[in-house]
């Protein structure tokens, strides 16, 4: 077994190209473009998870969401530029030497490459140990993170497995409990309408203290040392101003609510009944002229028969008939028959209405070039900003048989965006702002080649404009290709309402923190998913779907990024002084 200092060895031309910026110039520049890419699909791919219930459930809409999406994603993941747990990410890859300093800066391109259309820590983990495959050997692969042969953390094959796995187990049973408890409590009981107002500052605290708990450790513990006694204060404070606030604003509102609702309802229910008595005395004027009503049904009933066999007739013929002609031969005994010609367009007039449909015909009018660009750009931005969300029958079915619970789902409304946005700011902090890293830590061999022929090569200074520049784009992708996947989350994959979408988006949130603390990366689309599961009335078929994906995302990625890095390290190349 070949020791950490063994290498596969990589033959290098001793031909001098060219000075090292001059020659490596184009891999921060094409890095640049591989980052932004990244970002993009990041937005795509990940961030509906904090909005998908939101705008299942319509209380927003995409492009509402998306623009609380920047507002969250800029300054959160601006202010993730110093965390220690992104940059450990790359730390220990760093440490891991390649044959020179180009190649190092080359890998880096190629893990971004190989995670474009994938976008997570675990995949990122993936590529950089495919990549490192190249250079250390098939010998080199750990099952766990660390073996005899290397110190890098969180790369072995059962330490990512145990990555994609454990966050959706947590929030599937945390998601499964709140929901059960909500509906034995709450949802399900007479008073429902009283039982709320007392959830609401509860609610409200424990939303307030968790905030807290991410903006102190996420944010704020990047920058300076937080004791667990200033977090354990901050959390409590921040739970009772939460809980007293929601008691004074919130409650009255609620309570408001509840009764505008209420009135709506009954007179809707007033305005029912009085149609139903209106039809019930026709009902009964018209059974005093029980004779009359049966022969206007029996005349109905003959001109529908007629229609059918003018249509059947008209679909065998091969023309257009206008008129529909009588045989020659007449029976002597048949008085139906007398007229010699029945026009066609008369014979439609004397049927039902009901069964004719009519057609609007509008007048063509000829557009030049700019009106019908006009009209295409107007048509595009409103499919673009406000989609339209379309189910198959069998969504449709599942959506049907689920349980509702109407009378106080609004109140639900935005408890569930709190959470929502807790979730959206504890995945700025991390996955936002580790998509940046690859390009730091190319930047970063690329000025300062000498102190990565050392040991030790410090840690990665990250800029916090980056971080800034990946939220916004991301906030772009996910504005204009995030939709499909939130059709995929907020509908396809099981009934949206705010009671589920609450219930689901909190127990991600406490996912997300418990994996955080056992130093594990999360994925907050695994977490997500995960608490879907949990809340029940799902589609197994496509979560079996998209648990394969996961499976085979760890492959891929390692694969793809095995034969690239392999394919460049092994080609011929030149020495750079």
């Amino acid at each position: 077994m070949p020791s950490k200092n063994d290498k596969i060895a990589v033959e290098l031309a001793t031909k001098v190209v060219g000075k090292w910026n001059d020659t490596y110039q184009w891999i921060p520049t094409f890095g640049a473009f591989a980052t932004i890419a990244m970002a993009f699909s990041v937005g795509a791919n990940n961030l509906p998870a904090p909005f998908s219930t939101s705008i299942g459930s319509g209380a927003l809409t995409l492009l509402k969401a998306s623009i609380m999406a920047c507002a969250i994603y800029i300054p959160g993941a601006a202010s993730a530029s110093n965390s220690r747990t992104v940059d450990a990410l790359f730390s220990d890859f760093l440490k891991e030497s390649q044959p020179t300093e180009g190649f190092l800066m080359w890998s880096m391109v190629v893990v971004l490459l190989t995670t474009i259309t994938s976008v997570s820590q675990q995949s990122i983990h993936a590529a950089m140990l495919g990549s490192m495959l190249v250079t250390q050997g098939f010998d080199y692969l750990p099952l766990w993170n660390k073996n005899e042969n290397h110190d890098f953390n969180s790369g072995g094959l059962l330490w990512i497995f145990l990555e994609w796995t454990l966050a959706p187990s947590i929030a599937c049973l945390c998601a499964w409990f709140l929901f059960v408890v909500l509906k034995s409590s709450i949802l399900r009981r007479e008073n429902a309408k009283k039982r709320i107002l007392v959830f609401l500052p509860i609610d409200y605290g424990i939303s307030a203290g968790l905030l807290c708990f991410v903006i102190v450790s996420q944010v704020i513990g990047n920058y300076v040392d937080v004791n667990r006694l200033t977090v354990m204060i901050a959390v409590a404070g921040s739970a009772l101003i939460g809980a007293v606030l929601s008691s004074v604003v919130v409650v009255p509102l609620a309570i408001k609510k509840l009764a505008t609702t209420k009135n709506h309802r009954n007179s809707m229910e007033n305005n029912t009944s009085m149609k139903q008595e209106s039809e019930e005395s026709r009902g009964n004027q018209g059974c005093s002229n029980g004779a009359k009503v049966d022969d206007d049904v029996l005349e109905d009933f003959m001109q529908m028969r007629v229609l059918e066999k003018v249509y059947e007739e008209e679909e065998r013929s091969c023309g257009s008939l206008d008129v529909i002609q009588e045989p020659e031969q007449v029976q002597p005994g048949d008085n139906t028959s007398t007229e010699q010609s029945t026009p066609f367009k008369q014979l439609l007039k004397s049927t039902p209405n009901r069964l004719l449909q009519t057609q609007n015909f509008q007048r063509i009018e000829k557009t030049t070039t700019i009106e019908n660009v006009i009209k295409y750009i107007r048509d595009t931005a409103k499919s673009t900003f406000s989609p339209v969300l379309e189910y198959d029958r069998r969504t449709l079915v599942r959506h049907a048989l689920a349980e509702n619970f109407d009378d106080i789902e609004d109140c639900f409304s935005f408890p569930q965006l709190l959470a929502s946005c807790m979730v959206a700011l504890i995945q700025s902090t991390t996955e936002i702002a580790s998509i940046m890293n690859p390009y730091v830590a190319i930047l970063d061999v690329f000025e300062h080649r000498s102190k990565y022929s050392s040991e030790d090569v410090g840690h990665l200074q990250v800029k916090w404009w980056y971080g800034g520049i990946g939220g916004l784009v991301a906030g772009v992708g996910f504005l204009l290709c995030g939709w499909r996947l939130t059709q995929c989350l907020g509908g396809k994959l099981t009934y949206m309402s705010n009671s589920r979408g609450w219930a689901s988006q909190l127990a991600t949130v406490a996912a997300m923190i418990i994996v955080a603390k056992v130093k594990l990366p999360v994925s907050s689309v695994q977490a997500f998913i995960g608490s879907l599961v949990g809340v029940g009335n799902v589609n197994w078929k496509l979560v079996c779907k998209i648990m394969f994906g996961w499976i085979m995302t760890v492959i891929l990625c390692r694969g793809i990024a095995y034969m690239m890095f392999s394919a460049s390290i092994h080609t011929p190349a030149y020495a750079v002084p």
